[in-house]
């Protein structure tokens, strides 16, 4: 379809509608003469290309100049034409044509001498009939016909000598018998035709040719008899002075001599016949159908221009050739243009094609690149979600699963090995994912994620591609480099289309992501254990409404010390009822609100809660330090900790700012200024689950921290484990050795309090102290601790640490 004007019309209907405007244009270009003058040039040029000499059958009796001069008078007197009638008649002359007017009485002697002189030779003289208007000035004046005196009839043959002017006043055609006459014309008598209609003169005869004679030298009897002898002759005015001279396509010829190439052309069968308007303009439609674009860019510009350069070589040389063997003239000028016009309109069609073939590459280029990897070429994640659209809208209960494929520590390989390398493995490692039935091909989700889609698997089939993609190969070799690559890998599986194709590929990711937190080197999503990335992002939009309602709350869990059993201090720890969720997991949506950036939000409510719940366990005597996690993210924002710092205040509430190793480690230097700041406001500082990432003894040194708190991975262990043990007491004794006191976390049986008491750890904290207790709750779990360890601590503690002392330094030996 075509569009034009908002409307869109078929292929046939726009080629129909330009064909029939251009045969339009055409026919009107002819009827209306404007091609006129390009015809008599091309016919100009044909003549000139199909010249030829005259038969030599005919000889022209020229009445000059010179003949005029010698006579002294015009008219003549017409004795001489009688001397010239026998002079020639008497060389051999068959036929003497006359192309001058004998219609007017002159002189009666010399009337009755030419009459003689026709009379003597019967059949022999041909007089001339003029048509002409009985007055020229008069558009309805009647056409007469002029014809010799009566005594020049009698033995005379008569023609008529009026030549068809076209409307541009040249000579192209001539009548066998001219209209309203009543004799033949000129050269049909002399030639011996009769019949027919008119013709066009072949004016390929050069005039030049025809053999000619001065009238005055014909009068003296001084010429070349065998110019005479057998032949035609015709006499006529070829003097500038006479002004019997006409236009013509060969250009300017007396009118004798117009008589003469009529003749050439009867006798020589070269009348020259036109063709019919109509069917020049049938020949028109024929060489427009040969012509006609192709609007599905069958022909190139270049094959375009070589078949227009043929087509108009053949329009020029076609008429020059027929015209040459027979006697037809054909008209190329409607040809012409019509060519003319198929080739502006081809042009422009091409060109379209031309511009929508660009726009096509360029749509299909901005398409790859919409759809690839700049880097390696592999198909992108718009690629990816295109492949599950068209799976679903193609099968409205297919089973689809997406697997991604994770590249560890790709940023450091990439690091070695530099881009193109480290490139090169993924584009090898895709090849190699290929053979696990991708459909539509491998992807790139990111520079270190693959992924692919499986439209056959059911849950249990999933499973055995995992199993199977873990054997996978993962030693690549690019160039010189032999690179060995660990994988993990995520899947998730969706029957139906119900989920969005976005939707599923996150379900991959997250269970990549988990795959990467984990372990396991491949997890299939699973609602409960990775939750859905826009279930997720919903939390978040609810938390802030949360926090207003009361739904989040911070819980206490008490922390005691070893040496006399007080509850000294408590970690805050938020908690979240859901009104339609019920109870959501803190390691749900605290990873989340890093994630998202709503941790800020919640990190500073929840130091404003813990100030009025510090002022409230003032009031009711119970001065306890209230530890909080500050995540690592928050460190180096300058915003939060001017906040902190205008919050805390004068308020003199003693709190403690937990901060994991690994938030330290990320911005040290923002994070050794911070952690300054904090202390300097009377904040105390614990470095929250040493132990369970790459502690580095240097930022023990770097940072002054208050407390070291021990990670629940390395206390679990330590009853039945020396090593540990010898962990412990080494830690330990580095952070007395460094000013800090030692929390221990995750305790939670009597057997392993007594351990970490004599290791050294200076606080216990976990469920065999007390689980994470509303405030409420913690008031009176901290009145009632009191009153009984008050009585029964001492004995409590010998119990604890009375063990029998050989078995103590066997089991605890250092």
């Amino acid at each position: 379809m075509i569009t034009v004007a908002g409307r869109e019309f078929g292929v046939r209907s726009v080629n129909l509608f330009w064909a029939t405007l251009i045969i339009v244009v055409v026919s009107m270009a002819l009827l209306s003469g404007f091609l006129r003058p390009v015809s008599d040039a091309l016919a100009g040029v044909r003549f000139r290309l199909t010249d030829r000499e005259a038969s030599q059958t005919l000889t022209v009796v020229e009445i000059d100049s010179r003949s005029l001069q010698a006579a002294g008078a015009w008219p003549w007197d017409r004795q001489r034409y009688a001397t010239a009638i026998d002079n020639l008649v008497e060389a051999g002359a068959t036929l003497v044509a006359f192309d001058v007017d004998f219609s007017a009485p002159s002189q009666t002697a010399a009337d009755a001498e030419l009459a003689a002189a026709v009379s003597r030779h019967p059949g022999q003289v041909v007089l001339a009939n003029f048509l002409q208007k009985e007055s020229y000035g008069s558009r309805d004046s009647a056409v007469g016909e002029n014809t010799p005196i009566p005594s020049l009839r009698q033995d005379a043959l008569l023609a008529s000598v009026n030549v068809p002017v076209d409307v541009d006043g040249k000579v192209r055609s001539y009548d066998v018998t001219p209209s309203g006459a009543s004799q033949p014309s000129l050269a049909a008598v002399v030639a011996g035709r009769s019949g027919g209609t008119s013709f066009d003169i072949d004016f390929g005869v050069d005039h030049r040719t025809i053999s000619h004679l001065s009238f005055e030298d014909v009068l003296a009897g001084d010429f070349d008899r065998t110019l005479v002898s057998g032949r035609v002759v015709l006499i006529g005015a070829t003097a500038v002075e006479l002004g019997d001279e006409f236009a013509t396509p060969a250009g300017l010829i007396p009118g004798v001599y117009i008589h003469g190439l009529a003749y050439e052309s009867l006798i020589g069968g070269r009348a020259l016949v036109g063709l019919h308007p109509g069917l020049l303009l049938a020949l028109c439609l024929v060489v427009g159908a040969l012509l006609l674009p192709r609007r599905d860019g069958g022909a190139s510009l270049h094959r375009l221009v070589q078949v227009h350069a043929l087509a108009a070589a053949a329009i020029l040389i076609g008429p020059v050739v027929l015209q040459a063997v027979s006697p037809i003239s054909l008209n190329p000028a409607p040809l012409m243009l019509t060519q003319l016009l198929f080739a502006i309109w081809g042009t422009r069609v091409e060109l379209e094609r031309r511009e929508r073939a660009i726009v096509a590459e360029r749509e299909a280029g901005l398409l790859h690149l919409a759809m690839h990897e700049p880097e390696t070429e592999l198909p992108n994640r718009r690629a990816l979600l295109k492949i599950i659209g068209d799976t679903w809208a193609a099968s409205s209960d297919a089973e689809l699963a997406v697997i991604t494929v994770g590249v560890e520590r790709h940023a450091e390989m990439r690091g070695v090995v530099g881009y193109n390398v480290a490139n090169a493995v993924l584009v090898q490692l895709a090849a190699r994912l290929e053979a696990f039935g991708a459909t539509g091909g491998v992807t790139q989700l990111s520079s270190s994620v693959l992924a692919f889609a499986r439209t056959d698997l059911s849950a249990t089939g999933l499973a055995e591609l995992l199993t199977r993609l873990k054997g996978l190969e993962t030693n690549f070799v690019v160039g010189d480099h032999s690179i060995d690559i660990f994988l993990r890998l995520g899947a998730a599986l969706e029957r139906g289309g119900q989920l969005e194709s976005e939707a599923l590929v996150e379900r991959a990711t997250a269970a990549l992501n988990s795959a990467r937190a984990s372990d396991d080197r491949g997890v299939v999503y699973d609602d409960d254990g990775q939750g859905t990335p826009e279930n997720n992002l919903a939390l978040m939009s609810e938390m802030r409404e949360a926090i207003a309602a009361g739904d989040i709350s911070l819980h206490y869990q008490p922390k005691m010390s070893t040496a006399d059993g007080v509850i000294r201090s408590v970690e805050a720890l938020c908690r979240w009822r859901h009104a339609e969720r019920g109870f959501v997991s803190p390691d749900l949506f605290i990873p989340i609100a890093e994630d998202t950036g709503q941790i800020r939000v919640l990190t500073e409510w929840s130091i404003a809660q813990a100030l009025t719940d510090h002022a409230v366990l003032r009031l009711g005597g119970q001065d306890l330090v209230i530890a909080l996690n500050i995540s690592g993210r928050l460190l180096a924002d300058q915003a939060f900790q001017a906040r902190v710092l205008d919050m805390v205040g004068t308020s003199g509430a003693a709190l403690c700012f937990e901060i994991t190793e690994t938030a330290v480690i990320q911005q040290p230097g923002l994070a050794k200024q911070a952690l300054a700041a904090f202390r300097a406001a009377g904040i105390k500082i614990s470095i929250d689950d040493y132990g369970s990432g790459l502690s580095s003894l240097s930022y023990l040194k770097m940072l002054n921290a208050d407390e070291l708190k021990i990670d629940r991975s390395l206390v679990v262990d330590a009853l039945d484990s020396q090593r540990d043990r010898l962990i412990l007491k080494s830690t330990v004794d580095l952070a007395h050795g460094l000013g800090m006191s030692v929390v221990a976390e995750g305790v939670e049986t009597e057997e392993l309090t007594s351990c970490l008491t004599l290791l050294g750890c200076d606080v216990i904290q976990g469920y065999w102290v007390s689980r994470p207790l509303p405030l409420a709750k913690l008031q009176s779990f901290v009145e009632h601790s009191r009153s009984a360890l008050s009585e029964s601590w001492p004995d409590h503690k010998a119990d604890v640490v009375s063990l029998n002392p050989e078995r103590s330094k066997q089991s605890l030996a250092l």
